[in-house]
């Protein structure tokens, strides 16, 4: 049942981020760039990947009668979600991975910070998603609140603090440890308002 569960609600979400990331160079430069212009495809376009990723995690269950059926189940629905929320987690560090990968063999400055802040951008995005999708049961508000969030940087700019989604643009990495916290907190809420929903 797990494995059907992860191939019906995994899988098309990454396929989509695959699509997205095929995007990516006709939007952003991704050829010989040092490590700070290398930050910008990296947060403006592929940490959205996090989005689209995480946001649907709850999905399945806001359909009335597929929610009635899993949560008649023995196995604790948490369980369900954790899994699809790992197999998201391991998905997008793998397509982020190899897009740098990508852009390293294009000539660009890629260090491991620079993977590891997209990646903690990606799951901040993806998990503040998650938790609106909880909280209203709707995944078109999970889409909505992200993105909402996104835009905001382009006006705020660094006057988010700690919570600067472009932080790496300018070199400043610290930051990602506070959007990686932040967004697993999140997450775990997210699972937390769910739960308390049945």
């Amino acid at each position: 049942m797990l494995k059907l569960d992860l191939k019906h609600n995994v899988l098309r979400p990454f396929f989509l981020s695959v699509i997205l990331l095929a995007l990516v160079p006709l939007l952003a430069g991704t050829a010989n760039l040092d490590q700070n212009s290398s930050a910008v495809p990296l947060e403006m376009f592929v940490a959205l990947l996090g989005i689209v990723m995480l946001t649907p995690v709850f999905q399945p269950e806001q359909d009335r009668d597929i929610s009635d059926l899993i949560f008649s189940k023995f196995m604790d629905p948490v369980r369900i979600w954790l899994a699809r929320i790992l197999c998201s987690l391991v998905l997008l560090a793998v397509l982020i991975s190899l897009f740098s990968g990508y852009m390293a063999l294009r000539g660009c400055d890629i260090t491991m910070r620079l993977v590891s802040g997209t990646l903690a951008d990606a799951i901040f995005l993806g998990s503040l998603g998650m938790a609106a999708s909880a909280l209203c049961n709707n995944t078109v508000t999970g889409y909505m609140i992200p993105l909402v969030y996104y835009a905001v940087n382009y006006g705020a700019g660094n006057k988010l603090g700690n919570f600067y989604l472009f932080s790496m643009t300018a070199g400043s990495y610290s930051p990602k440890i506070w959007m990686l916290s932040a967004g697993l907190l999140s997450a775990a809420g997210a699972l937390i308002i769910r739960r308390l929903r049945r």
